[in-house]
């Protein structure tokens, strides 16, 4: 997350333990992956909170390669499959059923393209003007054209569900990837898991109220 080691985790604890009550709400085994969503997303943030200790405190620096992988495993390889499948998990139109397997089919293919590059190249974070920078060998978060081809598993499901309020919280997803990429693109891993992670407390709310996916 952005701004600070403090904000990190402060947003990790709430986020999490949203997460909590989102499992706790949710009914069968099918709710049970969207509704981890909330704390997964907490424990991501738990790490760029790590991150930013060892980024701005040489004490801590020899725990800069864990949090950075920490965090770019989620962003990067969970989040791409992650999405679809717990969407696809709790879908019964026939027809959106198969537009989300094919979102999950490319969130596998992102998995191992990803995964290789994680692998193959250098990964690197650091600090700079309050927010962190992630790079990925020569590879950067200012394509538009990667960015939407990642778009297409790790947000467009909920767009493509047959429930509105998770195709509400598509669209939400949608908008701040735009906003985060108009205003912030040099630092888009972080401020649009910022906003994702922020935006899957709306999760909690639909588990809640179980009527918003019937």
């Amino acid at each position: 997350m952005c701004f600070s080691a403090e904000v990190s985790f402060g947003a990790s604890a709430v986020i999490s333990t949203v997460g909590v009550m989102a499992i706790r709400k949710s009914v069968n085994k099918e709710q049970l992956f969207l509704a981890m969503i909330p704390l997964l997303f907490g424990i991501q943030q738990f790490f760029e909170g790590v991150l930013w200790l060892a980024l701005e405190n040489t004490e801590y620096a020899s725990w800069t390669p864990l949090a950075t992988f920490g965090f770019l495993i989620f962003a990067q390889l969970i989040w791409p499959v992650w999405v679809p499948f717990s969407t696809l998990m709790i879908e019964n139109n026939k027809k959106r059923k198969r537009l989300i397997g094919a979102s999950l089919f490319l969130g596998i293919v992102l998995f191992f393209i990803l995964g290789y590059r994680m692998i193959a190249y250098d990964v690197t974070a650091q600090i700079d003007h309050q927010h962190i920078f992630y790079t990925v060998g020569h590879f950067k978060s200012t394509n538009w054209w990667s960015g939407i081809f990642y778009l297409l598993p790790a947000a467009f499901p909920f767009v493509f569900s047959s429930y509105r309020h998770i195709n509400y919280l598509g669209f939400l997803m949608l908008l701040f990837f735009v906003i985060a990429k108009v205003f912030y693109l040099k630092y888009m891993i972080s401020v649009w898991c910022l906003f994702g992670a922020i935006l899957s407390m709306y999760i909690f709310l639909i588990l809640k109220r179980r009527e918003m996916i019937r």
